[in-house]
């Protein structure tokens, strides 16, 4: 036996024997689970969304494009589009659904508008992703904040005392706009702030001002992430108000009548709620649907891991009355 362990020919034979066998097993395995092609014809499934989301969705789709989901007989293939869920909402009260199977709009505000308006096939969806609406200011700005012991509250908008400039977004062209409304009639009463004119100029303000003002914006806690990711010399700040904040939800509703693409719709809902969608969201700086993040996201982004206080939710009155404020 010791000269058999002392043989070095025998163990070259034994390393040998058991890598042929790893080799042969994962082989196997990887033959085992390779995807098998979808000889089909395309089936297109066209799925809307609001411009926050839909690159995290399009990167998801690509995923699922590339694996066989064969609907009777054909290939489903997502095809996701941004679009201004204000737009959306409407083509949809008007019965205009010719290119949109399923919708994802940033907030389930829209959904309620929607079939307040008469949109038939609009259900409630299923919530995707969250994103609390925060305030977001220059790291500088964030930072004289703390230091002259000014409280992260939503009074913050309140922008005479702070000799700031403040914008918020259109409540009646913007979930997060709306959103805001809703949390400052929660907690403070009431504020007075000028809209900016499209989420594109948001944070234009951030580039510098002439007159020294600071500049704060309230928008989610996405878009922030967003603009952080274009602007890394300058990054923006989160400020959560200790008041509470809500939730943009980003609901997933199938509103095709076609029974293919309706299958080809609840195919896609389902890979949506798998392990590798929560952490493209995540990547992109949403939340899960509980209001987690990863650790790992929350520190690469620089937010909190755990969710702000939410207040409750409103009424659908209530979120009627915001977005015509």
């Amino acid at each position: 036996m010791a000269a058999t362990r002392r043989d070095p020919r025998i163990r070259l034979l034994v390393v040998g024997a058991v890598l042929l066998l790893a080799g042969l097993s994962a082989g196997w395995y990887l033959l085992r689970d390779r995807p098998q092609a979808c000889h089909g014809r395309a089936l297109p499934v066209g799925v809307v969304a609001a411009p926050d989301i839909t690159p995290a969705l399009a990167a998801i789709a690509a995923r699922f494009n590339v694996q066989p989901h064969e609907i009777g007989g054909r290939c489903a293939q997502i095809e996701v589009e941004a679009r201004d869920p204000g737009t959306v909402a409407r083509a949809l009260a008007k019965g205009d659904r010719s290119d949109v199977d399923a919708w994802v709009p940033d907030s389930s505000m829209w959904l309620d508008r929607a079939r307040a308006a008469g949109a038939r096939t609009v259900g409630f969806g299923s919530p995707l992703a969250a994103s609390p609406v925060v305030i977001a200011a220059p790291r500088a700005v964030a930072a004289e904040l703390r230091d002259d012991g000014i409280a992260a509250s939503w009074r913050l908008l309140e922008n005479a005392p702070l000799h700031a400039s403040v914008r918020v977004l259109d409540p009646a062209r913007d979930a997060a706009g709306a959103a805001v409304a809703l949390a400052v009639r929660a907690t403070i009463g009431h504020v007075t702030a000028p809209h900016a004119p499209d989420p594109a100029r948001l944070y234009a303000s951030f580039a510098g001002l002439q007159d020294l003002r600071r500049p704060l914006v309230a928008a989610s806690e996405q878009s922030v992430v967003a603009y952080n990711d274009a602007h890394r010399p300058n990054p923006a700040s989160v400020i959560v108000p200790e008041e509470g904040t809500l939730l943009l939800d980003h609901p997933f509703v199938a509103v095709s009548t076609d029974p293919l693409r309706a299958q080809a719709v609840d195919a896609f809902r389902w890979a949506l709620r798998g392990r590798q969608a929560v952490d493209t969201f995540q990547w992109y700086g949403f939340r899960a649907t509980d209001g987690r993040l990863d650790l790992r996201d929350a520190t690469r982004l620089g937010l909190r891991e755990t969710l702000p206080k939410v207040l409750p939710a409103p009424t659908p009155a209530q979120v009627a009355s915001a977005m015509r404020s």
